[in-house]
Protein backbone atom coordinates (compact mmCIF):
# COMPACT_ATOMS: atom_id res chain seq x y z
CA UNK A 1 0.00 0.00 0.00
CA UNK A 2 1.51 3.07 -0.95
CA UNK A 3 1.36 6.40 1.94
CA UNK A 4 -0.45 9.34 1.07
CA UNK A 5 1.63 11.82 -0.40
CA UNK A 6 1.53 13.84 3.02
CA UNK A 7 3.78 11.44 4.70
CA UNK A 8 6.49 10.86 1.68
CA UNK A 9 7.97 14.32 1.90
CA UNK A 10 7.25 17.05 3.79
CA UNK A 11 6.36 20.41 2.01
CA UNK A 12 4.95 23.96 2.48
CA UNK A 13 3.02 24.63 5.60
CA UNK A 14 3.73 20.90 6.46
CA UNK A 15 7.33 20.96 6.18
CA UNK A 16 7.21 24.53 8.39
CA UNK A 17 5.41 23.26 11.02
CA UNK A 18 8.04 20.41 11.27
CA UNK A 19 10.86 22.34 11.17
CA UNK A 20 9.12 24.92 14.10
CA UNK A 21 8.77 20.79 16.36
CA UNK A 22 12.33 20.14 15.48
CA UNK A 23 13.85 23.59 16.84
CA UNK A 24 11.42 23.29 19.84
CA UNK A 25 13.85 20.58 20.77
CA UNK A 26 15.96 23.01 22.48
CA UNK A 27 12.48 24.19 24.82
CA UNK A 28 12.09 20.82 25.54
CA UNK A 29 9.71 19.24 22.80
CA UNK A 30 11.07 16.59 21.73
CA UNK A 31 9.34 14.43 18.39
CA UNK A 32 10.30 10.29 18.27
CA UNK A 33 12.53 8.81 16.15
CA UNK A 34 9.54 6.80 14.30
CA UNK A 35 7.74 9.39 14.43
CA UNK A 36 10.71 11.61 11.70
CA UNK A 37 11.72 8.07 10.03
CA UNK A 38 7.48 8.26 9.26
CA UNK A 39 7.18 11.53 7.83
CA UNK A 40 10.75 11.42 6.46
CA UNK A 41 12.45 13.84 7.98
CA UNK A 42 15.75 14.60 6.98
CA UNK A 43 18.63 12.41 9.04
CA UNK A 44 19.89 15.42 10.90
CA UNK A 45 16.59 16.31 11.85
CA UNK A 46 16.10 12.60 13.00
CA UNK A 47 18.85 12.29 15.22
CA UNK A 48 17.49 16.28 16.93
CA UNK A 49 14.18 14.42 17.33
CA UNK A 50 15.41 11.26 18.84
CA UNK A 51 17.12 14.16 21.42
CA UNK A 52 19.58 13.49 23.94
CA UNK A 53 17.60 15.83 26.48
CA UNK A 54 15.17 13.41 29.07
CA UNK A 55 11.83 15.28 30.26
CA UNK A 56 12.87 15.66 33.76
CA UNK A 57 11.28 18.40 35.43
CA UNK A 58 12.16 20.67 38.28
CA UNK A 59 9.66 20.06 40.70
CA UNK A 60 10.93 16.01 40.36
CA UNK A 61 14.28 16.49 41.79
CA UNK A 62 15.53 14.32 44.70
CA UNK A 63 16.16 16.02 48.47
CA UNK A 64 19.68 16.57 48.62
CA UNK A 65 20.88 14.10 50.84
CA UNK A 66 22.04 14.69 54.04
CA UNK A 67 20.54 18.51 54.41
CA UNK A 68 17.18 17.40 56.22
CA UNK A 69 16.17 15.71 59.01
CA UNK A 70 14.23 13.43 58.86
CA UNK A 71 15.24 11.74 55.42
CA UNK A 72 14.44 8.70 53.61
CA UNK A 73 17.57 7.31 51.63
CA UNK A 74 16.86 4.90 48.71
CA UNK A 75 19.64 3.23 47.21
CA UNK A 76 18.24 1.72 43.72
CA UNK A 77 20.70 -1.18 42.43
CA UNK A 78 19.98 -3.07 38.92
CA UNK A 79 19.87 0.18 37.34
CA UNK A 80 21.91 0.56 33.63
CA UNK A 81 22.93 3.83 31.90
CA UNK A 82 20.44 5.63 29.85
CA UNK A 83 16.22 6.42 30.59
CA UNK A 84 14.91 7.81 33.52
CA UNK A 85 15.26 6.13 37.15
CA UNK A 86 12.20 7.16 38.89
CA UNK A 87 11.55 6.61 42.84
CA UNK A 88 8.11 7.07 44.53
CA UNK A 89 7.81 7.96 48.11
CA UNK A 90 3.98 6.62 49.75
CA UNK A 91 2.13 7.19 52.36
CA UNK A 92 0.07 4.16 54.27
CA UNK A 93 -2.89 3.70 52.52
CA UNK A 94 -5.57 0.95 52.82
CA UNK A 95 -6.92 0.98 48.83
CA UNK A 96 -4.96 3.36 46.73
CA UNK A 97 -1.25 2.06 47.17
CA UNK A 98 0.65 2.69 44.01
CA UNK A 99 -2.29 5.77 42.76
CA UNK A 100 -1.46 9.24 42.77
CA UNK A 101 -3.75 9.74 46.03
CA UNK A 102 -1.40 8.15 48.27
CA UNK A 103 1.72 9.33 46.85
CA UNK A 104 3.76 11.55 48.90
CA UNK A 105 6.74 12.42 45.72
CA UNK A 106 7.83 11.25 42.87
CA UNK A 107 11.77 11.83 41.82
CA UNK A 108 12.84 11.41 38.49
CA UNK A 109 16.79 11.07 37.72
CA UNK A 110 18.87 10.55 34.61
CA UNK A 111 19.69 6.46 35.04
CA UNK A 112 23.04 5.93 35.58
CA UNK A 113 25.61 3.40 36.77
CA UNK A 114 24.03 1.37 39.56
CA UNK A 115 24.07 1.95 42.61
CA UNK A 116 22.76 5.07 42.56
CA UNK A 117 20.73 6.94 45.36
CA UNK A 118 17.91 9.71 46.02
CA UNK A 119 16.25 11.02 48.90
CA UNK A 120 13.00 11.91 49.93
CA UNK A 121 12.72 14.71 52.99
CA UNK A 122 10.10 13.71 54.92
CA UNK A 123 7.77 15.72 57.79
CA UNK A 124 8.31 13.07 60.84
CA UNK A 125 9.10 10.01 61.01
CA UNK A 126 6.32 7.11 60.63
CA UNK A 127 5.82 4.63 57.77
CA UNK A 128 6.17 4.81 53.79
CA UNK A 129 6.68 2.55 51.18
CA UNK A 130 8.72 2.98 48.03
CA UNK A 131 8.26 2.21 44.23
CA UNK A 132 11.16 2.54 41.86
CA UNK A 133 11.32 1.67 37.92
CA UNK A 134 13.91 2.29 35.47
CA UNK A 135 12.00 4.18 32.25
CA UNK A 136 14.14 2.78 29.80
CA UNK A 137 12.61 4.47 26.87
CA UNK A 138 12.34 7.48 29.21
CA UNK A 139 8.42 7.95 27.93
CA UNK A 140 7.63 8.99 31.71
CA UNK A 141 5.42 5.88 32.02
CA UNK A 142 6.10 2.46 33.37
CA UNK A 143 5.15 0.49 30.07
CA UNK A 144 3.21 -3.11 30.85
CA UNK A 145 2.78 -6.54 29.40
CA UNK A 146 -0.45 -7.77 28.09
CA UNK A 147 -1.20 -9.01 32.04
CA UNK A 148 -0.20 -5.51 33.20
CA UNK A 149 2.70 -6.59 35.27
CA UNK A 150 5.25 -4.09 34.54
CA UNK A 151 7.80 -4.76 31.45
CA UNK A 152 10.39 -2.24 32.40
CA UNK A 153 12.81 -2.90 35.75
CA UNK A 154 10.80 -2.56 38.84
CA UNK A 155 10.95 -3.10 42.72
CA UNK A 156 9.04 -2.40 45.62
CA UNK A 157 10.85 -1.81 49.55
CA UNK A 158 10.70 -4.54 51.38
CA UNK A 159 12.20 -6.51 48.04
CA UNK A 160 8.41 -8.29 47.37
CA UNK A 161 8.08 -9.69 44.11
CA UNK A 162 4.96 -8.78 41.82
CA UNK A 163 2.41 -11.56 41.34
CA UNK A 164 -0.66 -11.56 39.51
CA UNK A 165 -2.47 -9.29 42.24
CA UNK A 166 -2.00 -5.64 42.97
CA UNK A 167 0.42 -5.45 45.99
CA UNK A 168 -0.62 -3.69 49.36
CA UNK A 169 1.25 -1.13 51.28
CA UNK A 170 1.67 -3.44 53.84
CA UNK A 171 3.96 -5.88 51.37
CA UNK A 172 6.29 -2.98 50.65
CA UNK A 173 6.26 -0.75 54.00
CA UNK A 174 8.93 0.11 56.17
CA UNK A 175 9.53 2.26 59.23
CA UNK A 176 11.12 5.66 59.51
CA UNK A 177 12.80 6.91 62.87
CA UNK A 178 13.56 10.12 63.84
CA UNK A 179 16.63 10.13 61.82
CA UNK A 180 14.90 8.45 59.14
CA UNK A 181 15.35 5.49 57.14
CA UNK A 182 18.43 4.20 54.33
CA UNK A 183 16.69 1.01 52.53
CA UNK A 184 18.21 -0.65 48.95
CA UNK A 185 16.02 -1.99 46.64
CA UNK A 186 16.97 -3.94 43.69
CA UNK A 187 15.04 -3.29 40.19
CA UNK A 188 13.66 -6.61 38.58
CA UNK A 189 12.64 -7.67 34.79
Amino acid sequence: MRKPALFSRPSGRLSGLLGAVFRGAATGIVVSASLAATLGVAPAARAAAQGTALDIRPHEAPAVCGAHQPQIAVTVAGVRPGGILTVELYRPSAGDFLRKASRLKRVRVPAGQAPQTVCFDVAAAGRYAVAAYHDVNANRDLDRKWNQLPDEPFALSGGKTLGLGMPTFEDAAFEAGAGGAAIRIELRR
